[in-house]
């Protein structure tokens, strides 16, 4: 890790992925240009084979921004490839990323930059603030935020109203409202292996490489982002799952434990993912218990596929640290 002495950061680059929402990507692109103080550049990321959205860019190239507008194309589908190469192309000292059905709170650029005048802030996000069309979705308040806990739980709760006012250490930010130095950026890996269904867990994955840097992963809560929730064609765990979403999210999930976290940490939380798990994506033991752990409020015919996913990431693993080992 390098310190910058406090100096803050001179340029934003702003990571706009976007697939089928040429109206959509408007709104957002709109928002960053009635900032207080706007971005320097914007790279909206659309798949090849998705004119609409390309003919949506080019009109908004035409309009006279406050920033550099530019498009990136990718062929891979998914969540992690436009992402992935925007970040590359992007030129800021900052780069963030935001969603494509959402506008930043008019500070938002501004705020996000002011952070990075801590010299050990590596990455930096904050709020997603969901709405119910131009109104906020009522949500409860929480403290524990962008945490990952000693049994490997994830604890997002970005969504909810935040129940401190200061930026605050957490493990990971949400993809929706996360940004990092360039410096950083440049070093992080976009694990393709994550990139199944709706690619759960790969913030969290980005951030717990952020801190293995030896960087601090900062959540502002006045950093806010308004998501609208446009239509998407997969939904993953949101609100419900099939069988198949189950499987990708307990594999991803593993996937980042045993990968991220300390070789003590991983084994525990892996040990404890594949005898527990979540109620949503249940582990062995609820699966053996059955009815006793329905009335607890797990998934119970879920467990199988969890499980499945759990084994196929654990075999992955370790396959290629033998290999890894071997050359």
């Amino acid at each position: 890790m390098t310190e910058s002495g406090g100096a803050l950061p001179g340029t934003l680059s702003v990571v706009i992925p976007t697939y089928q929402r040429p109206e959509w990507i408007r709104r957002a692109v709109r928002s960053l240009a009635t900032q207080t103080r706007p971005p320097d550049e914007v790279i909206a990321v659309a798949r090849d084979t998705d004119t609409p959205t390309h003919e949506s860019i080019a009109a908004l190239q035409s309009e006279g921004l406050p920033f550099r507008l530019l498009q990136e194309l990718v062929s891979d589908p998914g969540f992690i490839p436009p992402v992935k190469a925007g970040v590359a192309a992007a030129t800021g000292d900052v780069v963030a990323i935001m969603d494509d059905d959402a506008e930043a709170e008019a500070d938002w650029a501004g705020r996000l930059l002011e952070n990075y005048g801590n010299p050990r802030a590596g990455a930096v996000g904050g709020r997603i603030i969901n709405m119910t069309g131009e109104t906020r979705t009522p949500v409860g308040k929480a403290r524990r935020m962008g945490e990952v806990t000693m049994f490997g739980r994830f604890i997002g709760n970005m969504y909810r109203e935040p129940d401190f006012d200061d930026p605050a250490q957490v493990d990971f930010l949400m993809g929706g409202n996360m940004s990092f130095r360039r410096e950083v950026a440049q070093r992080l890996e976009f694990d393709l292996e994550l990139n199944r269904n709706v690619a759960q867990g790969y913030e969290v994955d980005l951030g717990l490489q952020v801190k293995r840097m030896g960087w601090q992963v900062i959540f502002d809560p006045r950093l806010g982002v308004r998501h609208y929730s446009a239509p998407r064609q997969t939904v993953g765990m949101r609100p419900t799952a099939d069988l198949e979403a189950v499987q990708w999210y307990a594999y991803n999930h593993a996937r980042v434990a045993l990968r991220r976290l300390r070789p003590w940490h991983g084994a525990l939380a892996f040990s404890y993912l594949l005898a527990v798990g979540e109620r949503r994506a249940p582990g062995v033991v609820p699966m053996l218990l059955g009815p006793v752990a329905r009335r607890a409020g797990f998934d119970v015919p879920a467990a199988r596929a969890a499980l499945r996913g759990r084994l196929l990431a654990a075999r992955g693993v370790f396959r290629a640290a033998g290999a890894s080992s071997r050359s």
